[in-house]
């Protein structure tokens, strides 16, 4: 079964196809919830792309806002390198206060507990899905956990060959990518971002993941410095008004 569902994948998926595969493939295993992070890195203030199906949506909000900012999980993942269940995160190491608090977070939110994943790619890239909405996780056994693992890794290796297909085909930014990285540059987070583009949150994620590996960057103020040195936006009210008209 395994075999046969990376099998399904097709030799070409896209990342929408990707992603509806996993939530298929978990929530036929149990799960309700499933979030996708790339890239993940021990800094926590590195850029992250956070996609949400099925989670809280307040904290999806809040994640982006900053909340990343005390999210343990992805140091967690990146020291273990193998699946844990996050609501023994303060067993794994010692929590701070702040990163404690974001627990509490979670736990109010009704996500007190799931299976994170660390994921590896080519090019060095790392990733986290975290599935959730289980009605009994003490169930699922060892073995289904390490096929899930083995479906997920396959999925985020595909995930990176189609991220790195996408940079080599087209170094420059789009026109689009100004429009997002002016607004950016204005330190209006990517849910502002999305209201006055009028696109979806998820498409501003995926203009900014672009952005962050066409500039050489892995952060929102790095994008913003590398934009006004690399002539992308000027630090005036003129782009604003061009990319409107």
């Amino acid at each position: 079964m395994l075999l046969q569902s990376i099998a399904e994948l097709g030799d070409n998926p896209d990342v929408l196809t990707l992603r509806r595969a996993v939530v298929a493939f978990a929530k036929a295993r149990g799960f309700g919830a499933a979030f996708f992070l790339s890239p993940i890195a021990r800094n926590n203030r590195q850029g992250r792309v956070l996609t949400n199906v099925g989670f809280n949506a307040s904290w999806e909000r809040a994640y982006r806002r900053g909340l990343s900012r005390i999210d343990p999980l992805p140091e967690i993942a990146m020291t273990l390198r193998a699946p844990f269940r996050w609501s023994q995160a303060a067993r794994l190491r010692d929590l701070t206060a702040s990163e404690q608090r974001y627990m509490a977070i979670l736990e109010r939110c009704g996500m007190g507990d799931g299976l994170a994943y660390p994921l590896f790619g080519s090019g060095a890239n790392s990733g986290l899905i975290g599935l959730g909405h289980h009605p009994d996780l003490a169930v699922v056994c060892r073995s289904t956990q390490i096929e899930i693992q083995l479906f997920l890794q396959s999925t985020y290796q595909a995930y990176c060959n189609i991220i790195a297909r996408e940079f080599a085909q087209d170094a420059e930014l789009s026109e689009r990518e100004r429009d997002v990285l002016f607004w950016l540059a204005q330190s209006k987070s990517n849910s502002a971002i999305a209201a006055i583009l009028e696109i979806a949150p998820s498409t501003v994620d995926t203009y900014m993941r672009r952005i962050f590996r066409k500039l050489g960057v892995s952060d929102r103020v790095g994008a913003a410095i590398a934009a006004v040195q690399q002539g992308h936006i000027t630090p005036s009210r003129y782009r604003r008004e061009h990319q409107l008209s």
